[in-house]
């Protein structure tokens, strides 16, 4: 019984002891692992590929973004496609991207909006994820997938990216 009521005095005075207060200590970060992704501007240029569940054939097409992050986490990023199918079909959107990194490679989701055309305009809702390696310093490959949902009558669809991003 001595035993467990010392346990509980000591996990309950652990809280009290890490904030003893300010020691003027500073935490750094690990200087062997890089930095590659932070707060910034990027621009990106890609391949694309567009997969309708029935109204549109499968199509390449490709076009490019610029995002800005406000940390190395969570950003908004606006891109721009055009889909070579039998007429072709513009996708302008804007996405919030959380973004994971590990090193120098990011996991990330994005969600967002935007517009569809093809004559008609109809509105988007869209949600995917892809990755993101930074090969040098500013420049990473990427890969991602979304699948749009669309408010009218043409059928939703999936789209596959592959490109380049250039932070700045």
């Amino acid at each position: 019984m001595k035993k467990a009521l010392l346990a509980l005095a000591l996990m309950a005075g652990l809280p009290v002891l890490a904030n003893a207060g300010d020691k003027g200590y500073v935490v750094e970060k690990n200087p062997v692992a890089p930095a590659c992704y932070g707060a910034g501007y990027e621009f990106g240029v890609f391949g694309a590929a567009i997969f309708p569940e029935s109204h549109y054939d499968d199509s390449l097409g490709g076009g490019v973004s610029l995002g800005y992050f406000f940390n190395e986490n969570l950003g908004v990023q606006a891109s721009a496609a055009i889909y070579a199918t039998d007429s072709e079909v513009h996708n302008y959107t804007v996405d919030a991207v959380y973004r994971l990194p590990i090193n120098c490679i990011a996991p990330y989701l994005l969600v967002g909006g935007g517009v569809h055309t093809n004559g008609a305009t109809e509105g988007l809702f869209r949600f995917g994820g892809g990755i993101d390696v930074r090969i040098m310093d500013g420049t990473s490959v990427f890969a991602d997938g979304t699948y749009n949902l669309l408010s009218g009558d043409i059928d939703n669809y999936t789209t596959a990216r592959v490109g380049l991003r250039f932070a700045f």
